[in-house]
């Protein structure tokens, strides 16, 4: 009975293999894409400091319509997100932290899958290095060297593949983080200085 487990196990461990390093392939694909977008919006960062200087600028003067149409001129980043949620610039205190809210939640969302790729990465890795083993281990005890040397380069090139996986999108998570967290500052800042300005909005649409 207990020989009849073992061995549907090692099956099904075996039967796991190609789709954990076929999963770690597409992973490591998805991930270098994602590298690249990283790479694309670092890019674009000056732009994105830029816009909110001057939205800051126009939304002191009480130009908030100007300041929206800035938003909306930058297409990356945190400004690139709100310009396709915002149909016109928060009428109330109530639509501003609405609005702050979702923005908020659709960065959460972004950074929520390289949060997963943190972790699944590794996890596949490792699966990827103890399922090898089995075979390697009975290559041993049979004196085959070739497919305890095949099994074992399988078993570390998974290893090094999930690790470097995770640590990449570790790495990208903490720097879009930190993106986002001084991006949605700065907005949240904007928002409360338009307030500010009744006065100089009401002029602007009588004008």
């Amino acid at each position: 009975m207990m020989e009849a487990i073992q061995h549907t196990l090692y099956l099904v461990s075996n039967a796991l293999l190609l789709p954990t390093l076929v999963a770690i392939l597409i992973i490591g694909a998805w991930t270098a894409i994602m590298a690249g977008g990283l790479l694309r919006e670092w890019l674009s960062r000056r732009e994105v400091r830029r816009t909110f200087r001057e939205v800051l600028e126009l939304v002191t003067h009480g130009r908030r319509e100007a300041a929206l149409g800035r938003l909306r001129s930058c297409s990356t980043g945190v400004p690139g997100c709100l310009s396709q949620m915002l149909a016109g610039w928060p009428a109330d205190e109530l639509e501003r932290d609405k609005c702050l809210s979702d923005l908020e939640s659709e960065m959460t969302s972004s950074l929520s899958k390289l949060s997963w790729v943190t972790r699944i990465g590794p996890m596949l890795g490792l699966m990827g290095t103890l399922i090898p083993l089995g075979p390697a281990l009975t290559g041993l005890a049979s004196g085959n060297v070739a497919t305890l040397s095949s099994n074992l380069v399988v078993a570390f090139t998974a290893t090094v593949m999930g690790v470097l996986i995770g640590c990449v999108a570790f790495t990208m998570s903490l720097v879009r983080r930190d993106w986002y967290d001084r991006d949605l500052s700065d907005l949240e800042y904007v928002f409360a200085k338009s307030f500010l300005q009744p006065h100089a909005q009401e002029k602007e649409e009588v004008g």
